[in-house]
């Protein structure tokens, strides 16, 4: 399930802050800066919990990449400076986004493998 609650989740704080600052500033990276820091924070409880508590493999909890959907939704707001249209076609794009950007990241758990004779993948 995590292809498709991650990114409505996320979106959400990336548009409350997205709003804060394109309203009050007119910066149109709110959503760059969320994103930057869910994942600095979840980095720190990977490390700190599974990597030196429990010595489990980084690999195994590695967390989502969400930083090229985040730039898209920006983009979309600096190019339309239209909340409708940002919400509609941006918040889209940073969904259907997702699920690509993390491809590279999962790509050595696709490869398939010869145990004992048996093709696993």
């Amino acid at each position: 399930w995590w292809p498709i609650v991650t990114p409505i989740t996320t979106s959400t704080f990336c548009g409350a802050l997205q709003y804060y600052n394109w309203v009050n500033y007119r910066q149109p990276f709110g959503a760059t800066l969320t994103i930057l820091g869910l994942g600095t924070g979840k980095w720190m409880a990977v490390s700190t919990s599974w990597m030196w508590r429990s010595n489990y493999p980084p690999n195994f909890v590695m967390p989502a990449t969400l930083l090229p959907s985040a730039l898209v939704l920006d983009i979309v707001l600096l190019l339309t400076r239209n909340w409708t249209i940002t919400a509609v076609i941006g918040a889209w794009m940073f969904a259907i986004l997702f699920y690509p950007s993390n491809w590279p990241i999962f790509a050595y758990s696709h490869t398939p493998l010869v145990v004992d004779g048996a093709l696993l993948s």
